[in-house]
């Protein structure tokens, strides 16, 4: 867990589902309850980006969950903003879904849809969540009692050991916080999230010249990042991980490792060192 959560101390919200957890004594009934896995190992894929402490998978395609620290910036996980990772998802694998893990909590216990899906009108979602909950009702596989008691149960700890907020329109809360963000980025990023670094004055941004599926060049790679401001270096840092399968070129994983270590941003190199 050590390389995952780098300096953070783990939140205690997510100390309280851990909690929750040893209590249920059993993660598939924690997943029964809560419709994703606790994961706070080395849960991550080579576009799950480095600076993201993942905390839980939903069991589908890889989808995991996990803090958005912005590169370090983030001093407390308990209030950071919640990212969901598709990794199949080639295009745009991370959105942030939720403000922190007490709203993300919320929404995941009737609307977690909304964190991997995309819809074109609040309109559309709730046609399909209708549709949804009719073949749940008409499947032959209904729950159990024992598995309806640990939602409830689930239901009973979130109530009154987090006190989880009120949320009345999931769709809008979701694409309020994907609009809150994008107002908060100040340098786009290929996979859409963005980095909230700014430049300082005099600096420009010069995008990394990338092509998709062709690995950069080693030596044009290691002049940009000794010579770019460090937002850029942080846009160069989210793109290439969307562009390029590190683990499959040594050579340019420790090229941005050592870019990384540059910068003092240990928990992200020790992050993909550690996924190797």
């Amino acid at each position: 867990m050590s390389n995952n959560f780098g300096k953070y101390y783990v939140p205690p919200t997510l100390q309280k589902l851990i909690e929750l957890q040893n209590e249920l004594g059993d993660p598939e009934q924690f997943y029964l309850g809560l419709n994703f896995y606790l994961s706070l190992e080395n849960y991550r894929y080579y576009n799950t980006p480095s600076d993201v402490v993942v905390f839980g998978n939903n069991g589908l395609d890889g989808v995991h969950y996990g803090f958005l620290t912005d590169y370090g910036s983030v001093t407390d996980l308990e209030v950071a903003p919640i990212v969901c990772v598709c990794p199949m998802d080639f295009e745009r694998p991370t959105r942030v879904v939720a403000r922190n893990l007490c709203e993300f909590l919320r929404v995941n216990l009737n609307d977690s849809e909304l964190f991997y899906n995309q819809f074109d009108s609040e309109e559309h979602y709730l046609v399909a969540k209708d549709q949804w909950a009719s073949e749940a009702a008409n499947s032959p596989y209904q729950p159990s009692e024992d598995e309806k008691q640990v939602r409830k149960r689930v239901t009973k700890f979130l109530a009154e050991k987090i006190q989880i907020p009120c949320i009345n329109n999931p769709y809008r809360y979701v694409q309020y916080i994907e609009f809150k963000r994008q107002s908060n980025v100040c340098i786009q990023t290929r996979d859409g999230l963005g980095v909230t670094t700014p430049l300082l004055q005099g600096e420009k941004h010069i995008p990394f010249p990338m092509e998709t599926d062709i690995e950069p060049g080693l030596e044009l790679l290691q002049e940009y990042l000794n010579s770019t401001p460090v937002a850029s270096r942080l846009v160069l840092f989210r793109d290439i991980q969307l562009n390029s399968v590190l683990l499959d070129n040594q050579e340019l994983l420790q090229v941005v490792i050592d870019a990384m270590i540059n910068l003092k941003l240990m928990d992200e190199a020790n992050r993909l060192a550690d996924s190797v």
